[in-house]
Formats: structure tokens, sequence, C-alpha cells
């Protein structure tokens, strides 16, 4: 398994949309739950709570373009609440037809495994 990790970032949610935000995000969690796709997706907000940073492991590339698909419509919601979403990718590989569509068409900072337990 090439499991691939990712951190998204909320950049800016206005105090007036943060109960919207975590309403829509809670129900998105729900979603989440049922994909077997995803191994870990946890949300972290800053202390002030203006932003709002998911860490997400997927079992494949694939994985993260399947659960783009599936949330598509709450994505959009939580980025018109928080910001265009900024974000990193962590493959274990750089191989894959997933992996080039991320590369390619996403705003997301591409890293190179180097070493690791």
């Amino acid at each position: 398994m090439e499991t691939i990790r990712a951190v998204a970032t909320f950049p800016y949610i206005a105090p007036g949309n943060l109960a919207a935000f975590k309403e829509i995000a809670a129900t998105m969690l729900e979603v989440i739950k049922k994909q077997e796709s995803i191994l870990r997706y946890d949300l972290f907000f800053s202390v002030d709570n203006t932003q709002c940073v998911a860490v997400e492991e997927f079992t494949s590339p694939a994985g993260i373009l399947e659960h783009v698909a599936k949330n598509r419509a709450l994505l959009d919601q939580l980025a018109a609440l928080g910001g265009d979403v900024t974000g990193s990718v962590f493959p274990m590989s750089q191989e894959g037809e997933a992996l080039e569509v991320i590369r390619s068409s996403w705003n997301s900072k591409m890293h190179i495994h180097f070493a690791g337990k």
C-alpha cells in the first residue's frame, strides 16, 4: 500500500462564518467515516479560530481524488467560508496516474520522501 499524507489549510474563517464552517465540517466528517480510502482525517483550528488545518492520510493518491470527488459540494462550501484551500502533499512514491493529476492540476506543494522510519 502506497499511503499518502496531505495537509490542507483553510486560511481565513471570519468570526461570523465559524459556526457554519464547523457545522459543514462535521457533516463532511460523517461522510468521510464511510470512505475506506481515508485512513485519517483530523481537523485543527488555530487558537483564535480563524484558520482550519486538515491533516489527512489516504490509502493511495487515488484516495485523495475519491475524497475530493465525493465531497466536492461540502469542500466548496468550506472554501467559501474559510478561503481558498492551500495544501501540501506527502506521497511515499512519486509515480502513478492519480499523483500526476494532483501534481498537474492542484494548487498544492508536492514533497518528495527522503527517509523515515
